[in-house]
């Protein structure tokens, strides 16, 4: 039996996510958002289940998405790789912020205490954009204005858009679906979302206790301290204008080191994030 790779979990595990999507935008409504989520472990058969499995393949997309781009790296660094190889990294790494919205905003969706802490923060980062701040709120969020009403479509054409990014780009060489990548994530799902439950918080009155997702306390730890430009747009995107750069420079350690420190750095205001609100 052939050993499954990242690229094919990130396939398995992003169709897992679209397919559990669609039996839980069933019972969800827009205009009552946290009521909608809560009804769905509690009206919708297997509510709790289904919500668990699109949840938490939404979050093991992301990170082997993660994974299958540094898998990749060897095989484009150093300005060694054919162009063939360098526009599909491209593809590779769009579909990355693609993913991260995606998993974003099916946070704010649900609306609960950090589903609503998340809008807030985002759209208020938005907003801070020169010059296109307030055209890219309004095509990706717009909270204030349109309430979820925008966000909602959004969402699912960021899921849609992952797949023909990513899986219908890959078909092209690599059947992603692989047989036992697919059994795989899918025994692992069963198994995991059969006993831990997708969180859901009650909405809270105090905004100073909420936080966002656990990939955003970064950033809200940072906010403290930073312009919000900086923050929450120009320091996120460092590790994916470096890795744009991979493929095109041939010394590669200094890339590597930014990274590296970008890492450790994010990582570090994230447990000091997780620490105060503990």
């Amino acid at each position: 039996m052939k050993s499954v790779t990242y690229g094919q979990l990130t396939g398995a595990f992003l169709f897992i996510s679209i397919v559990s999507g669609f039996v839980v935008a069933y019972q969800y409504e827009v205009a009552t958002p946290f009521v909608s989520a809560v009804s769905i472990d509690a009206i919708l058969p297997f509510g709790f289940f289904w919500r668990s499995v699109h949840f938490w393949t939404s979050q093991a997309f992301v990170i082997v998405l993660v994974a299958h781009v540094f898998d990749l790296i060897h095989r484009v660094e150093g300005a060694k790789a054919p162009l063939k190889m360098k526009r599909h990294w491209s593809f590779v790494l769009f579909c990355v912020p693609v993913a991260i919205y995606a998993l974003f905003s099916g946070y704010v969706l649900r609306y609960d205490a950090t589903g609503q802490a998340a809008g807030t923060i985002a759209e208020h980062l938005f907003l801070k954009i020169p010059l296109l701040g307030h055209l890219i709120d309004k095509l990706l969020m717009n909270l204030s204005g349109d309430g979820l009403n925008r966000l909602y479509p959004v969402h699912i054409l960021a899921g849609i858009g992952c797949w023909l990014i990513g899986t219908w780009y890959h078909l092209k060489r690599v059947n992603i679906l692989y047989y036992e990548a697919f059994v795989a994530a899918t025994i692992a799902t069963i198994l995991f979302c059969s006993v831990i439950k997708a969180p859901l918080d009650v909405p809270s009155i105090n905004a100073h206790l909420i936080k966002g997702p656990w990939f955003f306390l970064g950033i809200q730890e940072l906010l403290r301290y930073f312009d919000p430009l900086v923050a929450g747009i120009i320091f996120p995107a460092i590790p994916l204008a470096v890795l744009m750069l991979v493929p095109w420079i041939r010394n590669t350690f200094v890339l590597y080191a930014v990274i590296l420190v970008w890492a450790f750095a994010y990582s570090s205001v994230t447990v000091i994030a997780i620490l105060r609100s503990g």
